[in-house]
């Protein structure tokens, strides 16, 4: 059995350690879980956990039988950690939760995080290192590596979602939108037609807005 570390000890990684834990009782034991890593300053400072902070992320040395799940919901954390530990040699799990609809005719990548509630149709292709809460996917959905997609949102047939996108909660994306890599979908948006790379929209319909 192999020792997981999780990447991460904020919000995002305890509820991933939740989801590892409903994997263990309802499939049963799959990794000895060792416990967080984190750089940031006492992160678990107030809140009941039954893990530790193991290490920091920047010290972290791969030995033999570890392995990784990413569990910081910022694309951009994300895309700057993942490479620098897999050029230690790490190697990152996926975490999916066991109470997910993954339909048919689908890909995903690796080193992907779901939560319990999510759903998806067909033909659609989530990429590496994504995080999806308990959120819903129409037919022909891509989702880009390092993008994540947060509780409750609607993203419908053929929508594209570019690398290292975050979309809040409760956005809606009409069929055939575009998000392009970077962009932020700010809290209950929906998206008729296009985010531009980079940039933040908030409303119905998104409008770019700087804050």
């Amino acid at each position: 059995m192999k020792n997981l570390y999780i990447v991460g000890a904020g919000g995002c990684g305890r509820e991933v350690l939740h989801i590892i834990k409903d994997i263990h009782r309802i499939q049963g034991p799959k990794w000895n879980i060792m416990g967080f890593l984190d750089d940031t300053e006492d992160p678990l400072k107030g809140k009941e956990c039954d893990y530790g902070v193991v290490g920091t992320i920047q010290d972290y040395v791969p030995k033999e039988n570890d392995v990784l799940v990413m569990a910081i919901a910022s694309p951009q954390a994300k895309q700057k950690l993942v490479p620098m530990l897999l050029e230690r040699g790490a190697f990152f799990e996926s975490v999916i939760h066991p109470e997910t609809d993954l339909g048919e005719f689908n890909t995903i990548g690796k080193g992907v995080v779901i939560y319990p509630g999510f759903g998806m149709t067909v033909n659609c292709h989530i990429g590496n290192f994504v995080t999806m809460l308990d959120s819903r996917m129409g037919h022909d959905v891509e989702i880009g590596e390092y993008a994540t997609v947060s509780s409750m949102c609607h993203i419908l047939g053929n929508a594209r979602i570019g690398k290292s996108a975050f979309i809040a909660s409760n956005a809606v994306i009409a069929p055939h939108a575009h998000i392009e890599d970077g962009a932020y979908v700010g809290l209950g948006s929906v998206v008729l037609r296009k985010v531009r790379a980079g940039k933040r929209v908030f409303g119905n319909p998104a409008r770019e807005m700087d804050f």
